[in-house]
């Protein structure tokens, strides 16, 4: 008779917990959020749902289906706006797979976004992980315009796309949970800043100083990710081009990028530009003195060098002057562009975007005498002295230069 109870009791124990499951075809699965100010105090909120099937070993069922469906809604937040949706959408909303959320610049700079923001991680399905992204239009258009031609589905592109902003350094690694951290601390938050609309390009002598929409790109798709937006107290105030972000992002003590190709004018030909790989030789250092009212900082920012190409054609390789001279310059460069980096975001932001509030806190016994000291306030009139240690490793594979192999040859 035991044995017989617990050969009916056992197969309960495997379907419990059943109840709410839900197939792959009931489920919308949301990939962007995009988020436009609504009228009367409330907010437009757009979904990128994409198609499980397209790209899938099941793409013969839906071979003429698009890859993502894009609906909006306006409604008090985002939460609202979930539930708002399956008035339209035949399948339940689902966040777990929500990449990326995108906000237009008008709403980001608006006092009430960092409430938005606050309520929408309420519900369990959004993670903190989602990429904050802000556009220059609205980001209903950004997402309707974005059709990126080498990849299908949309979360895979943003997902491709986050690995290209570690890698090159043009835009911080911003996150939602970043983004509301940096509301309980006294510094600057950075997010990525982007647009579909390309018409405003020029072109720099420097290949990395352009914020979105200025780049020179003439085909392909328009959406642009240069530079950074600036938020302080959760609302953006500002923006950093793409050379702006790098810097800011090394002379962090703790950098997410390692290495990056820049370029840098020619000390021996104005016309002409020396193209460098810089890598990170250990990491930044951050000295504070904070004893007295102006206080000192002292930045030492330790970085090697790769010379890829110097259109002058002088012969950098073959002469030991011409490398010191070299080697000089492109120090004094850079400490240049960092330190204006600085003295920008004291005058423009008064804030730091450089996580040394995090620096500042160690010499304080307390929270509560960190916070009375009030960081932002000292930051903005404080001393700062940078001091870049470099080093040339080699100049490639270009071991002679060719101004030299003709003038051999004649």
């Amino acid at each position: 008779m035991r044995k017989l109870k617990l050969a009916l009791i056992l197969p309960l124990l495997f379907t419990a917990g059943c109840w709410d499951h839900l197939e792959l075809e009931e489920q919308a699965f949301v990939v962007v959020v995009g988020l436009d100010k609504g009228p009367k105090n409330t907010v437009e909120v757009t979904f990128q749902i994409a198609n499980p099937q397209k790209g899938s070993s099941d793409i013969g069922t839906a071979e003429n289906e698009p890859p993502s469906d894009t609906v909006r809604f306006t409604s008090p937040d985002v939460l609202s706006a979930k539930d708002l949706a399956n008035t339209a959408v035949t399948r339940t909303i689902n966040f777990a797979h929500l990449k990326t959320m995108v906000v237009h610049e008008a709403l980001a700079r608006d006092e009430a976004f960092p409430h938005i923001a606050g309520a929408a991680i309420r519900d369990p399905e959004l993670r903190r992980e989602v990429a904050l992204i802000v556009s220059r239009e609205k980001a209903y258009d950004f997402i309707q315009k974005n059709r990126p031609r080498l990849e299908t589905r949309p979360h895979k592109y943003f997902e491709l796309m986050q690995q290209r902003w570690q890698e090159t350094g043009y835009v911080p690694f911003s996150t939602l949970n970043q983004y509301l951290q940096q509301q309980v601390v006294d510094s600057m938050f950075l997010a990525i800043y982007a647009t579909a609309d390309s018409k405003d390009y020029r072109v720099s002598r420097h290949e990395d100083n352009y914020l979105a929409g200025q780049v020179p790109k003439r085909s392909g798709d328009t959406v642009q990710m240069m530079g950074a937006a600036v938020f302080q107290n959760g609302c953006m105030i500002g923006t950093l081009t793409g050379q702006q972000m790098r810097w800011a992002q090394l002379l962090r003590h703790k950098s997410s990028i390692s290495s990056f190709i820049t370029s840098f004018p020619d000390p021996l030909d104005e016309r002409a530009m020396v193209t460098v790989r810089l890598f990170k030789n250990g990491r930044t250092k951050i000295q504070l003195n904070l004893a007295k009212e102006k206080p000192d900082i002292r930045v030492t920012m330790p970085l090697r060098a790769q010379i890829l190409s110097f259109t002058s054609l002088q012969p950098y390789a073959t002469d030991t002057e011409k490398q010191m001279l070299l080697e000089r310059h492109l120090k004094e460069e850079i400490e240049k562009e960092v330190l204006g980096v600085i003295r920008m975001s004291q005058r423009k932001f008064q804030g730091d975007p450089f996580e040394w509030e995090l620096i500042a806190r160690k010499h304080f016994r307390t929270i509560q005498a960190f916070q009375a000291y009030g960081w932002s306030r000292h930051f903005k009139k404080a001393n700062a002295e940078v001091n870049v240690d470099l080093r040339i490793e080699n100049f490639g594979k270009q071991r002679t230069p060719y101004s030299e192999k003709v003038n051999g040859s004649d």
